[in-house]
């Protein structure tokens, strides 16, 4: 996520160039952080489920603006489009599933935080993303990195963890709680995640996405790779 060094720069001009960005992440690390070390010591789920839904913004920004190549990952790393600034992903479709769907699903815990699977679901959606981010994507796409993994495993994991560990000290929670907690995070990420990329995926689409959104999976009209874009 972070510009690499050119031949002939030193730290400090790294760093220059970075400082913002190595803020944002060590503010993550610290929330994160601050979440573990409160592990059993917080118990207002509310709270917590408050920031996690403050971890969902975090991991939308990394994905889409810094660095913010996620859609080309996804569109030309997973989906090998050879039309990935609009296809199978574009921007209507990424804004439904982020805004209209997610935002629902993460605040709601807080609206009802003792409907306890209505925070089991996105608190395990969001630890599965340090997954899909650390490893699947990178994996299936040949990359080092996957936007919205640093967001994923230095705020989803941690307060994941500190909301099952407050969950847990309030009482045990019966197995029905969690066969609907399951159920509620397989229809999110089927209905709400997967359901929006098959309904609204158009080839002619003019929702497209920016070069710097591109990154190196940005392609020419013949096909071939470009090389890849500094994050904006």
């Amino acid at each position: 996520p972070f510009d690499a060094p050119s031949k002939g720069s030193s730290l400090l001009d790294v760093y220059r160039r970075n400082w913002p960005r190595a803020g944002a992440v060590l503010g993550m690390a610290i929330g994160g952080a601050t979440a573990l070390a409160g592990r059993g010591k917080i118990h207002n789920l509310r709270a917590l489920s408050a920031m996690n839904l403050v971890a969902l913004l975090v991991h939308q920004y990394e994905e889409y603006e810094d660095p913010g190549y996620f859609p080309g990952q996804f569109n030309r790393g997973v989906f090998k489009s050879s039309q990935p600034r609009n296809y199978p992903l574009n921007t209507h479709t990424a804004m439904c599933i982020n805004t209209v769907v997610a935002y629902p699903v993460y605040a709601l815990p807080v609206l009802f935080p003792k409907v306890k699977w209505l925070g089991i679901g996105p608190v395990l959606f969001g630890m599965a993303q340090a997954i899909g981010h650390g490893i699947v994507f990178p994996a299936v796409s040949r990359s080092k990195y996957s936007p919205g993994f640093l967001a994923s495993i230095f705020l989803h994991v941690p307060v994941g963890l500190a909301y099952l560990t407050a969950l847990k000290r309030q009482g045990p929670v019966v197995r029905s709680q969690w066969h609907m907690a399951i159920a509620y995070t397989v229809a999110f990420a089927t209905l709400g995640v997967g359901a929006p990329n098959v309904i609204f995926r158009d080839k002619h689409s003019p929702h497209a996405f920016t070069e710097a959104q591109m990154g190196r999976f940005a392609v020419d009209a013949a096909g071939d790779e470009s090389t890849e874009h500094a994050p904006k």
